[in-house]
């Protein structure tokens, strides 16, 4: 294992310990989802730690999740994600917290509001509530029911840092949202997770 391997992974071991104190001492709420994100900010802006030749898959023509780091019982996933130019999500729902920081490049979020009252299946209505673009060393917070997109503005792949209060493999109840339709489902698919 090389140097960098080593100390990306002693600093990777110490931000999800630190996060996981955060989350035993202050529950999951939007300031301890603030401590969250200053922990995982200054991950991402050791990005020396993060060099692509270390992640040759972060290169494919898709866009693909490293998994770095998950408790054994399915906790505090921490992802590197490699965005494509162009990529765009559906808005969407987690349904655990989330924290998203950058590493290189930029990845544009807008986050809704839901508008309808839920209580007809399979509709939903949302609308732009405001939009934060993530760069380097930045940092965005989600609760479970916060939704957001993704969009990649940036010529060139973007490395983002990834962290899940459950692993993305356990999020089946994910939801997204068809704005044009007007309509939600259940997520279709999971990500590339390597």
């Amino acid at each position: 294992m090389s140097n960098t391997a080593v100390r990306r992974a002693e600093a990777v071991a110490e931000t999800v310990a630190r996060i996981r104190a955060i989350e035993k001492e202050q529950g999951v709420n939007r300031a301890s989802l603030e401590a969250m994100r200053a922990e995982l900010a200054g991950l991402a802006r050791q990005r020396e730690l993060f060099p692509r030749s270390d992640f040759p898959a972060a290169d494919l023509r898709d866009d693909v999740f490293i998994r770095l780091s998950e408790d054994d019982d399915n906790r505090f996933a921490l992802y590197l994600n490699s965005g494509l130019p162009g990529k765009a999500s559906s808005p969407h729902n987690h349904t655990t917290w989330a924290v998203i920081a950058g590493i290189e490049g930029a990845e544009h979020n807008k986050i809704y509001r839901r508008i309808d009252d839920g209580s007809e299946p399979g509709r939903g209505r949302v609308e732009v509530a405001r939009e934060v673009t993530v760069g380097v060393g930045e940092s965005l917070g989600f609760m479970p029911e916060d939704i957001h997109s993704i969009h990649v503005l940036t010529e060139q792949p973007i490395l983002h840092l990834h962290m899940y209060g459950k692993g993305l493999e356990q999020l089946h109840d994910r939801v997204y949202f068809d704005m044009e339709k007007g309509t939600c489902q259940r997520f279709p698919s999971l990500p590339i997770v390597r």
